[in-house]
């Protein structure tokens, strides 16, 4: 509802919206959570409309999700941001459901423990997000089209360990005759070295 709007329940004055920290608790955790609130200035009525509804439960369900340890909705958004992913992009590679990440970033719904895992091993990884982006096909399309790519063979150093050396602007395997290479996106960036190890 908007401010200054007639207040439904007088009919005479105006309600304007107004914000109260409230302390709630979630298994034993408490904290103070924004209660969002219209307030007539004839009546004195104060409730909560559709809007004002909805942030009240996305401010619990945030709440909620800090304390179940899952990503919150602005870290998700903080991960597309890295990789520059759209929202359906998201939901092709992680799963979930076309509207999935519009949901979890507004924390319209806490997603499962094994999304946040996947979420959580390609903030860590930038080779693990390339590997799945290669699992589900979109290798070409997430590649940066103006990115200045140079191909980075990787050092054997013993059966199942490589030394890699690539640009900080991040990497994918790249199959290769005979050994492993990483295409990486040079952006500038300088090469730094790193063990990888694989099964």
């Amino acid at each position: 509802m908007n401010d200054k709007a007639l207040c439904p329940i007088c009919g005479a004055g105006h309600v304007t919206s107004h914000v109260d920290e409230l302390e709630t608790e979630y298994k034993g955790e408490k904290a103070l959570v924004s209660s969002h609130y219209l307030l007539c200035d004839a009546c004195g009525s104060d409730f909560a409309g559709a809007d004002e509804m909805r942030a009240n439960k996305r401010a619990v369900l945030a709440f909620r999700k800090q304390v179940d340890g899952l990503l919150t909705g602005a870290e998700i958004v903080a991960l597309r941001a890295r990789y520059k992913l759209n929202q359906k992009q998201a939901a092709r590679l992680f799963g979930g459901g076309p509207v999935a990440f519009s949901k979890y970033e507004n924390d319209d719904v806490a997603h499962s423990e094994a999304m946040d895992k996947l979420l959580r091993l390609v903030l860590r990884s930038v080779s693990a997000f390339w590997e799945l982006a290669e699992q589900e096909g979109m290798t070409a399309e997430l590649q940066p089209a103006k990115a200045a790519e140079h191909i980075v063979f990787a050092r054997k150093v013993s059966s199942n360990v490589i030394v890699a050396n690539f640009g900080n602007g991040g990497f994918r395997p790249s199959p290769s005759v005979g050994m492993h290479a990483y295409q990486a996106a040079a952006h500038g960036a300088e090469p730094h070295a790193e063990e990888l190890a694989w099964k």
